[in-house]
């Protein structure tokens, strides 16, 4: 093979020092990105037979290691990957282990577990041996080298806690699962307080093509909620408007969920800060997860849609109220949020009442068709007045000119 060919297609991954920040997202992530599809669906089966709060906590433990992997496989693409055959080789291989995950994600709270196990330490130690290229690479940076090491040791950390939990009973290796959810949750707070401060030390963590990268992420969950109303038609034997009228509700709020993030967070930047940064990043996990516990289970309420189900009731109130909370969490740590004001005040306290509303209507026990509809209509209210105050902003009050430029100066109304 032509040397140059050979380097060209066979190059190391570039350091932080080599970030674009206003890259866009490649083809390649975007395939990567679609195998999580699948996986997710599959994860929320889970939930999909019978809610409990066991079925809950396995659900938010599969999703939190599902996630974990996928910001590590994000981030290393976004920050050091290439076009070249090294890059595509390796991040073709962590979707072969993702297929395989998925293959199992249905029983990995039991019998399937040590299968999903496996592929899941195959996934992580593909993950760590490219950091551990990327920290020799970066051994001497001031900035970067202290990151990536400790960076690099907890991964190697979960890397022995996932290996660890092949050899347990499935109950204890659920436990485990969760915990290496916590560890990297608590490394990256503990990074965000330690590292050095400064926008160069968090500026990987917000490029342009993270931002982008997350919020495609949220259009997936989006699509768990649509592939839940879908399987839980799919499985009742009759069609009725009984059945169907809780699978739109559910369905609506996902649309809502839809509005409320794009219209209020989707690429903003956050602050020019370590710990707004990591706080950004790990604000993903919450907000993503409850996105698609809310498609999740719609399953249940559509199968209930005869008797109420209050264990489903409480669970789809639950996940409402963490998106809510969540987006009112990452508009605090937008850059823009002072200009933003006029959009993101009304957001917070119509938010807090959303959520409350979620946690209080379980307690009537409605059907879940009408839990579901409140809330649909209560989001519209939040959206509608929080819409109404971004026209108020200078970027409201820009694109409504722009939109009807005899419209110009009256987005205060």
């Amino acid at each position: 093979m032509d040397a140059g060919l050979r380097r060209f297609f066979w190059q190391p991954p570039r350091t932080h020092r080599d970030v674009v920040p206003e890259r866009r997202v490649s083809f390649l992530e975007l395939f990567y990105d679609l195998i999580y599809v699948v996986l997710i669906a599959r994860v929320a089966t889970v939930m999909h037979s019978h809610v409990t709060a066991s079925s809950v906590l396995n659900f938010a433990i599969l999703f939190g290691l599902l996630w974990v992997g996928w910001h590590n496989g994000t981030i290393l693409h976004d920050a050091h990957g290439r076009q070249d055959m090294r890059t595509r080789a390796l991040t073709f291989l962590q979707m072969f282990a993702i297929a395989v995950m998925a293959v199992f994600a249905p029983t990995a709270d039991g019998e399937g577990g040590f299968a999903f196990g496996l592929a899941y330490l195959f996934f992580l130690l593909i993950l760590v041996w490219q950091w551990v290229v990327v920290m020799r690479l970066e051994w001497d940076d001031p900035v970067y080298g202290p990151i990536t090491r400790s960076y690099t040791m907890m991964m190697s950390v979960i890397v022995v806690g996932v290996t660890a939990s092949l050899f347990v009973p499935a109950d204890v290796r659920m436990w485990i699962w969760g915990a290496t959810v916590v560890i990297f949750v608590a490394s990256m707070a503990l990074g965000a307080f330690t590292s050095q401060e400064g926008p160069e030390a968090g500026g990987p963590m917000a490029t342009e093509s993270m931002l982008e990268r997350f919020a495609l992420f949220v259009i997936i969950v989006l699509g768990e909620v649509v592939a839940g109303v879908v399987a839980g038609l799919g499985a009742v034997a009759e069609l009725t408007s009984t059945v169907f009228f809780p699978g739109f509700a559910g369905l609506a709020v996902g649309m809502a969920l839809w509005w409320t993030y794009f219209d209020m967070l989707s690429e903003r930047p956050p602050r020019a800060t370590v710990r707004a940064r990591f706080a950004y990043n790990l604000l993903q996990l919450p907000l993503t997860m409850a996105i698609a516990g809310v498609g999740a289970v719609t399953v249940a309420l559509i199968e209930g849609a005869i008797a109420v189900d209050d264990a489903a009731n409480w669970a789809f109130a639950f996940f409402v109220a963490l998106a809510e909370l969540t987006v009112i969490a990452i508009g605090s740590l937008l850059r823009d949020r002072v200009a933003l004001q006029e959009m993101l005040g009304p957001a917070v306290w119509t938010g807090l009442a959303v959520a409350s509303l979620a946690l209080v209507l379980p307690l009537l026990h409605p059907a879940g068709v009408i839990l579901a509809a409140v809330l649909f209509l209560a989001m519209c209210v939040q959206w509608a007045i929080s819409v109404r105050g971004w026209l108020r902003t200078p970027e409201g009050r820009d694109a409504l000119a722009k939109a009807d430029p005899t419209l110009a100066g009256e987005g205060a109304v």
